[in-house]
């Protein structure tokens, strides 16, 4: 269960992507983006697939406390004291009116409130909210509304648009959205980041798998916004190049996005590091830190960085993969190409950063 939990969390970020985006798009003028094709039968499956997705944490949770005879019981209690319970039962019921709603081709304003209340009931079920109710509560739905607008819209205009003849129209206004979307999410994510590990032990967090995964997804950050770029600016230099497939370069932006909900589906699922050292006598460190430095890492530690020759060389490579994911748009190289540099900028970046650690 354990091992499926990520993959769930995964999941149930695409669908909810999948849905924001369809709902989102509703409200957008048909002459200010392309043409989208989504059938509802795709998108009644993705209500109910997080219905079901939503439902697999909480049935760890229940297997964890449950003892033999008490299933149901432990069920019960669960589903109605405990967040992450009442959090699915709220989010379901919504998800079943929002079911209903597409059904029958109900209101868009009604399928964006019950979407929001769906999206809310994530962020009431989140480690945020079970630390600081109300703060943690609008930090994780905030960010999670957020990242799901800026992906689902790229979802849609990325693989099911039929064609791209009101592309430029759709970047006017989807990039400066994106700049917002870009800001609240560093806010929210910052925010975030401040429930779970203090400032001052962001680096001794690396030695922990949660921490491995949060670095991961910090660096990953950087070539989506070179993606972003590319695709809100520099694309506009091409809106009379016939030769120019604009939907490949957000595609492959759609991937580097992917990335970062698979880490942070992640995430979710390790205990957060509130106290370094506590956690690492419990949980130890990351199974790949140890290979990496070379080390036999024992707690109390305390990391810091020393950049030395090595890592400045992979540092200055991850620089030059940036470049050329950049230079690959202007020589009109395949998206593709810009993606495995994008890819090659997150390993070199994190090896880079790796490499200077200094234990004590």
């Amino acid at each position: 269960m354990n091992q499926l939990i990520p993959i769930t969390e995964y999941a149930t970020y695409m669908l909810f992507s999948y849905l924001v985006g369809y709902i989102f798009l509703q409200f957008i003028p048909q002459f200010s983006k392309p043409v989208i094709q989504v059938t509802k039968q795709s998108l009644l499956l993705s209500v109910l697939g997080i219905i079901v997705l939503t439902f697999l944490p909480v049935v760890q949770v229940i297997t964890f406390f449950s003892e033999d005879g008490l299933f149901s019981l432990t069920a019960y209690s669960i589903l109605t004291e405990f967040q992450v319970g009442i959090a699915w039962l709220y989010g379901s019921f919504f998800a079943v009116l929002l079911w209903m709603t597409i059904y029958v081709e109900g209101p868009k304003y009604l399928q964006a409130f019950f979407i929001l209340v769906m999206i809310i009931s994530v962020g009431y079920a989140s480690h945020a909210s079970t630390l600081d109710a109300l703060p943690g509560l609008l930090s994780h739905s905030i960010h999670f509304l957020t990242i799901t607008i800026w992906f689902g819209i790229l979802l849609h205009v990325g693989w099911l648009a039929k064609e791209i003849n009101n592309l430029h129209a759709f970047l006017r206004w989807f990039t400066p959205l994106s700049i917002v979307l870009i800001v609240i999410l560093t806010i929210t994510g910052i925010s975030l980041m401040l429930f779970v590990v203090e400032p001052r032990d962001y680096t001794n967090s690396w030695v922990l798998t949660y921490g491995q995964m949060l670095l991961l997804k910090h660096i990953s950050i950087i070539p989506i916004l070179v993606f972003g770029l590319i695709n809100g600016f520099l694309s506009r230099k091409t809106k009379h190049d016939e030769n120019f497939n604009p939907i490949k370069w957000i595609q492959a932006e759609t991937f580097i996005l992917m990335i970062v909900f698979f880490i942070t589906g992640v995430l979710g699922t390790l205990p957060p590091p509130h106290q370094v050292n506590a956690t690492f006598l419990q949980e130890g460190p990351a199974n790949w830190v140890e290979p990496i430095l070379g080390l036999n890492i024992q707690a109390p530690f305390n990391v810091q960085l020393d950049i030395g020759l090595q890592s400045i060389v992979l540092l200055i490579i991850a620089v030059l993969f940036i470049m050329m994911m950049i230079v690959s748009f202007f020589k009109k190289i395949s998206p593709m190409i810009a993606l495995s540099f994008g890819i090659a900028f997150i390993i070199a970046t994190y090896l880079g950063l790796m490499f200077s650690i200094v234990i004590n």
